[in-house]
């Protein structure tokens, strides 16, 4: 069901996308849609990725219940794995604050040396976060002036996926 919002998403960002869900505390890829251009991110379906460097992963766990995101950063062993990583639970609250306060995840390479990304959740019909969609590519294509204007491509095509999954958006 997700496959024409990541075209579209692709189609109008000229990069990657990728949708993810969390189950049992682990962030797994369930749909991607790689870019059409020579230079790609590859992404594979059922890919498992961290938490707390991934903009997918922090997506997913910036709207988690208190008790839920509790255990999962008990659980969680904060490997650096780049230079930008964030490797303390203290430091990971702190950017799932950030990102509830402007509804946005970034991995600024935080995970691969030289990609970032962007995501938002996703939303069901009871208003839950189910998945978080993401545009990946290339540092060098994804500068962050490029990311701030990729997300209100990525606000309204998750919105629109949102809403195919019955999500009904409370205007104020």
């Amino acid at each position: 069901m997700a496959m024409p919002f990541l075209d579209e998403l692709s189609r109008r960002t000229g990069e990657g996308t990728s949708l993810a869900v969390l189950r049992d505390g682990v962030v797994t890829v369930v749909a991607k849609r790689e870019s059409d251009g020579p230079v790609r991110v590859i992404q594979e379906v059922g890919a498992r990725r961290p938490m707390y460097c991934t903009a997918v992963g922090k997506a997913l766990a910036a709207w988690l219940p208190d008790r839920e995101l509790d255990g999962i950063i008990d659980r969680t062993t904060f490997e650096k794995r780049t230079a930008r990583t964030i490797t303390t639970a203290a430091a990971f609250r702190r950017e799932l604050a950030r990102i509830r306060a402007t509804g946005f995840a970034f991995d600024n390479e935080e995970h691969v040396a030289g990609i970032r990304c962007i995501a938002i959740p996703v939303r069901d019909h009871s208003g839950e976060v189910c998945a978080s969609l993401c545009v990946v590519g290339p540092a060098s294509r994804l500068p962050r002036l490029r990311l701030l204007d990729i997300r209100t491509v990525l606000a309204a095509v998750a919105a629109d996926l949102s809403a195919r999954l019955g999500y009904e958006a409370v205007l104020n």
